[in-house]
């Protein structure tokens, strides 16, 4: 009748003056609805009245109480929504990349018999090198894409619990550092990812493109 239990729960906090006004104002919806009698329809305004006056002092005591907190948390989504950016990667393309670096390596594993120069090894070494980079930051950016789904997650679940009341501000501030430190850890590991597979990609062209004749040369 007065709302769901974290809106009771929070109009407990209120203080005496608010929660003055409230009995004063159900006392008046009450008589309103004896004046004409209970009919369903008067009682059915009464309850309506009742629930959004009690909805309404819950979210004003709580906006009041915990302003600070909720800047906290909206800053953090903030962050998380900014870190799509970084975590905007064609993983399929790198994927790729990979696998035709271990084709190439394969290739020459196989079929090549010549005396091989300090050029060709250093380069075959360097492209091994970069099929090292492209998987594990793809592993990486799968595991971050999900990492930024359950924090994305958390923190609306924590920004429900303070607009409710049902956490106080001590409790607030252990889950709001345990969520800003693993906040802060995926966007470092989000542009790191980032940064080392841009990084090696004229790199690699370049070698791809230095194989290619080479290649050739190898099929039958």
């Amino acid at each position: 009748m007065f709302g769901p239990p974290y809106a009771l729960k929070a109009i407990t906090k209120t203080s005496f003056k608010k929660m003055s006004r409230f009995i004063f104002f159900t006392l008046f919806v009450l008589f309103f609805a004896t004046m004409f009698k209970y009919n369903s329809y008067s009682l059915k305004i009464s309850i309506t009245l009742v629930v959004a006056y009690s909805l309404l002092i819950t979210l004003s005591s709580c906006g009041g109480k915990f302003s600070e907190e909720i800047k906290h948390v909206e800053e953090l989504q903030a962050q998380l929504e900014a870190n799509k950016e970084n975590l905007n990667l064609d993983a399929p393309l790198f994927r790729l990349r990979a696998d035709h670096v271990e084709t190439t390596l394969r290739s020459f594993r196989n079929d090549y018999k010549e005396t091989m120069s300090k050029e060709l090894g250093d380069n075959l070494s360097k492209y091994k090198n970069y099929k090292k980079i492209y998987m594990r930051s793809v592993r990486k950016h799968e595991e971050s894409m999900k990492e930024q789904e359950s924090l994305t997650q958390q923190l609306s679940n924590l920004l429900k619990s303070v607009h409710s009341g049902e956490i106080s501000k001590d409790e607030f501030k252990v889950y709001y550092r345990t969520e800003k430190l693993d906040v802060d850890k995926l966007l470092q590991k989000s542009k790191e990812i980032s940064k080392s597979l841009y990084e090696i990609e004229p790199e690699y062209i370049r070698l791809t493109a230095y194989f290619e004749p080479l290649l050739i040369a190898l099929q039958p």
